[in-house]
């Protein structure tokens, strides 16, 4: 039901429209009048309307002013002007103060009624629109969430490609965070979940553990969180402060920041084991960091409370020169992991480039402990990158797999022991053989969809050819289906379309049973002055003078 007002400084109109208003059952209305701007504004205070009739000259307040004040208060009532006077400046000024229409009150009833019609019209296409939009930001939201949670993993990873781009990729994920400015980190756990909760449960909770520190955080701070590895979560916080600010703190003022951290931490944990009833354990970094170190930070974080069986840790991160002392050795080995697991993410997404390099620089550093006689680290070098090929191929069908290939796997997973030598060439082996089934499949795929877009506009080309029919029919996007014609076939589609147009043209000419309008239409052209044109531009010559030029070869043939 939609809530109508009319307003008029003449009762008899007032009274007149409600009366007409209140019979018309179809509109569902409830109907109100006032007989004054100042009556109806009291109206308007305490009830919302969606659709207000008012006269424009009135005394005291002009409808022109009252409109105003309306779409103030409810912005989306519709407002339509009355008045007894046909003047064409009051209906210029009506419709630029974006009324839905403007009538006279000489008119009949049915063209205010229609003029309500439209009115709730427009407040139903609003509404539908409205619901529409709720939905797509709710929609953006979750895919947002994914988007980013993906995009903080490869820069937990190193991802060079990442990092080159930090400005442009914040802005279109909607993150926050300053690129040009160092973060700090703070990584949290799940102790132990409840035995009963399903992955779903745990989603929820760990959203919940989000959304309580967001509460704590978002006074005095400019923060990011994800989700990571599953049980586990990653905040990226920055201050408020201007970044000309953060240059005059001392280390004193530093210190304040971090304990601050520590402190709302604290009531986050607390927070999280009081209301959730789930232990946490918090690691949280003594300092900002730049974002290419982001990984290492939050790895060494992660270490600080795996490493221990208690519960519900808050640990701050000691100076670097305290933690010095936990040697070298165990730098060397982060380093390493860090190589594996990079080079995995970069097979995973296809990053041709730096897979080779960082399998280059693995194989590398494999020569080296070759070459020395470590063989503890040779071994967990050959050991680290097979895993991760042969991981890759498990992926694949095994009755797709070369014979060779297979055969290296299955040496691998017997565990037989093998020469350095062996085992790089067989690294080398495995890499080139499933690049070489990326660049396969890729061709392979783009290869299948131009013979579809051929298929497509060969059985459709008297209908709809345009980019968008044409991509939902194949289930592509249409930006997509043309950049990749174009690379492909050296041409755009519409070029092609042309051609097979006047291809199936020409052919369906030589045939003297079609008359000329109908292969106009067959070959999707609205109208046969368009198609005339088309071909006369394309062969010298009219349809007509073509058809007779076939038909004068093929009598001397």
């Amino acid at each position: 039901m939609y809530r109508l007002l009319i307003v008029d400084n003449e009762e008899y109109v007032v009274n007149g429209l409600v009366e007409l208003f209140q019979q018309e059952k179809q509109l569902d209305l409830e109907v109100a009048g006032a007989y004054s701007a100042a009556e109806a504004l009291h109206q308007l205070m305490t009830t919302r309307m969606d659709i207000v009739i008012t006269d424009i000259r009135m005394p005291g307040m002009n409808g022109f002013e009252l409109q105003k004040i309306i779409v103030s208060r409810w912005p989306r009532c519709k407002v339509v002007f009355l008045s007894g006077y046909d003047d064409f400046n009051y209906a210029q000024e009506a419709l630029r103060a974006g009324s839905v229409n403007y009538i006279l009150k000489t008119e009949d009833d049915q063209v205010i009624i229609d003029a309500v019609k439209e009115a709730i019209h427009r407040l139903e296409s609003e509404r539908e629109t409205e619901k529409v939009l709720i939905e797509a930001k709710s929609q953006l939201k979750q895919a947002l969430t994914g988007l980013q949670r993906e995009f903080f993993e490869g820069l937990l990873l190193g991802d060079k490609h990442i990092l080159r781009s930090l400005e442009k990729q914040f802005d279109e994920l909607h993150i926050p965070l300053a690129p040009n400015r160092p973060v700090g980190v703070v990584v949290g756990k799940v102790d132990e979940w409840p035995a009963e909760h399903s992955h779903y449960d745990r989603s929820l909770l760990l959203y919940a553990v989000q959304n309580i520190a967001n509460e704590y955080l978002s006074l005095s701070t400019v923060h990011a969180s994800f989700v990571y590895e599953r049980s586990k979560l990653v905040w990226l916080i920055q201050t408020k402060a201007e970044p000309w600010m953060e240059r005059f703190l001392d280390d004193a003022s530093k210190q304040m920041a971090s304990q601050f951290v520590y402190g709302t931490f604290e009531c986050i944990q607390s927070s999280c084991s009081d209301l959730l009833h789930l232990p946490l354990s918090f690691a949280i970094g003594k300092h900002p960091k730049p974002w290419e170190t982001l990984g290492g930070e939050a790895d060494r974080l992660f270490a600080s409370i795996q490493s221990s069986v208690r519960r519900q840790m808050l640990f701050m991160q000691r100076e670097e020169a305290d933690a010095a002392g936990t040697g070298s050795a165990y730098s060397l080995q982060h380093e390493a992991f860090k190589q594996y697991e990079l080079l995995s993410y970069s097979l995973e997404h296809n990053n041709r480039e730096e897979f080779g390099r960082i399998l280059e620089s693995l194989l590398e550093a494999g020569d080296k402990a070759a070459r020395s006689g470590n063989d503890i680290v040779r071994q967990q070098i050959a050991g680290a990158v097979l895993s991760v090929l042969c991981g890759y191929l498990d992926k694949l069908p095994a009755d797709e797999v070369d014979g060779s290939i297979a055969e290296i796997k299955r040496g691998y997973e017997t565990g037989r022991p093998e020469a350095w030598e062996t085992q790089r060439a067989h690294a080398r082996a495995l890499a080139d053989y499933i690049l070489g089934r990326h660049v396969q499949a890729e061709e392979s795929e783009e290869n299948r969809i131009i013979t579809s877009i051929h298929a497509y506009l060969n059985a459709n080309l008297g209908g709809d050819l345009s980019l968008k029919t044409m991509a939902l029919a194949l289930g592509h996007n249409p930006s997509y289906l043309s950049r990749l014609y174009k690379q492909k076939a050296g041409k755009g589609l519409s070029e092609t379309v042309m051609e097979l147009k006047l291809a199936r043209a020409k052919a369906l000419l030589a045939q003297p049973n079609y008359r000329i309008q109908d292969i106009s239409k067959a070959v999707g052209f609205l109208s046969d002055h368009y198609f005339y044109r088309f071909f006369k531009r394309a062969t010298r010559l009219t349809p007509q003078e073509y058809r007779e030029q076939v038909n004068e070869r093929q009598r001397r043939e």
